[in-house]
């Protein structure tokens, strides 16, 4: 019996670690091969950030195409979060063995990152709003961002204008996780997503969160519960 595929694509600067209930949830459904890559372009190694030009992850996306292509798949499911999502709609729009398409705070267009660091510096300045490990990672992700070259953070701008003209030609059904907090992503980009997207099964789930909602406890099971949901649904 073919199993489907479930592919999740975490974010740049980070590790991963902030996807691991959302792995370990669909991964106990044994109708899913859930494949998490642990090392992929924009992500830190240990303490180290490895510049990731566009060619990287071309060459990162043509790895991806190769597991998706092979015929042991009923289906394929393709979820992104934050950078990964731009990879995760490049995928989309180039693959036809690809079924739906989950977006999590979706950076798809080059973010202004002071308005980005002041905002973490913000949060951190009313610990109140934040939980512990919340905390921690923001102090975390702060220190280690402001240690990018800057080369680094052009590059990864020169691969989301690479990701515009692949927006316009998705044509899978597409789920939204759009946090109204988010520090990163604005309304106006989801609205430009929404206005490019080739699909009548479109759906923006808004949740009252930051760009790190996974770290936040209040809606980090709703949102893997509404994601699962979305993959098992039956679409007309």
């Amino acid at each position: 019996m073919n199993k489907d595929l479930v592919l999740i694509l975490n974010g740049a600067g980070t590790n991963g670690g902030e996807l691991r209930a959302l792995y370990k949830q669909l991964a106990a459904n044994d109708k899913y091969f859930v494949f998490y890559p642990g090392i992929m372009p924009g992500a830190f190694i240990g303490t180290h950030f490895p510049k990731s030009t566009t060619s990287d992850f071309i060459e990162f996306i043509d790895s991806l195409e190769e597991l998706i292509n092979e015929d042991v798949w009923d289906h394929v499911y393709v979820i992104g979060y934050s950078l990964g999502a731009s990879t995760a709609a490049i995928l989309s729009a180039k693959s036809d063995r690809i079924d739906r398409l989950v977006l999590i705070a979706p950076i798809v267009k080059n973010p202004n990152y002071r308005k980005f660091l002041k905002g973490l510096t913000e949060s951190l300045a009313t610990p109140k709003h934040l939980n512990r490990v919340q905390q921690v990672f923001y102090k975390e992700f702060i220190k280690r961002f402001i240690r990018v070259p800057k080369i680094h953070v052009w590059h990864l701008q020169v691969y989301l204008h690479y990701t515009k003209r692949f927006l316009k030609n998705i044509d899978k059904p597409t789920l939204i996780i759009e946090t109204i907090n988010d520090e990163l992503v604005k309304k106006k980009s989801i609205d430009q997503i929404e206005k490019n997207m080739a699909h009548d099964v479109f759906r923006r789930y808004q949740v009252d969160s930051s760009h790190f909602l996974f770290f936040d406890r209040n809606v980090r099971d709703e949102v893997i519960d509404v994601i699962e949901s979305f993959l098992e649904e039956e679409l007309s």
